[in-house]
């Protein structure tokens, strides 16, 4: 029973670590999928995090000067997920806000017109911030949009798996792309979120 207990525990670190090195997002700092994780500690330095702060000020002023510029909307939705990213390492305290107000961009732009993209990227901000019911109905609504669209696909079976422990689920929605694409360039790291994913059911 010891062992079976450590065996999941080992199981359910590998499974964060791959889900840190894969989850995606939008903006010059939340990578999209295959491409490196978004790593706090790559930003540690404040002036990371001050030119991010300023780019975030300047947006702000351009967004109030052109309150129906929705490209505008969208960079400054894009330009609080980066400032939360980054904030991780920094600033703590300040993730949650900076992942509200992406969402509250983004659901701007998304009043305006539909967009799988901004609609994925507010699912994942949401699920970074906590709101796993905005977050389970925008994954929803972005793949009932175009059920093979990847980045959905994978950022809903970490959710899936993070808030619900649910692993089947999961592994339908990562089994999908690869059904899609066995041969992409993101299927081998896909593949081996499906065997830890399966290893960590069978465990329980």
């Amino acid at each position: 029973m010891v062992n079976k207990k450590k065996n999941q525990q080992i199981t359910a670190i590998v499974i964060a670590i791959l889900i840190t090195i894969s989850i995606v997002g939008a903006g010059a700092y939340g990578y999209f999928y295959g491409a490196p994780s978004p790593n706090p500690s790559s930003y540690s330095d404040n002036s990371d995090y001050s030119s991010l702060k300023n780019k975030v000020n300047t947006l702000n002023q351009e967004v109030r000067s052109n309150p129906n510029d929705i490209p505008l909307q969208q960079d400054l939705g894009n330009a609080y997920y980066d400032l939360a990213t980054v904030a991780q390492e920094v600033a703590p305290n300040e993730v949650i806000e900076n992942y509200n107000q992406a969402i509250k961009y983004y659901q701007n732009v998304l009043n305006t017109k539909k967009d799988i993209n901004v609609l994925t990227d507010m699912a994942t901000a949401a699920f970074y911030s906590g709101q796993n019911d905005l977050a389970e109905k925008s994954f929803n609504e972005a793949l009932i949009e175009n059920p093979d669209f990847q980045q959905a696909l994978f950022n809903y079976g970490v959710f899936l798996l993070e808030t619900k422990k649910d692993y089947s689920s999961a592994i339908r929605m990562w089994q999908t792309i690869l059904d899609k694409e066995p041969n992409g360039p993101n299927a081998d790291q896909v593949r081996q979120l499906i065997t830890q994913a399966k290893d960590a059911q069978a465990s329980q």
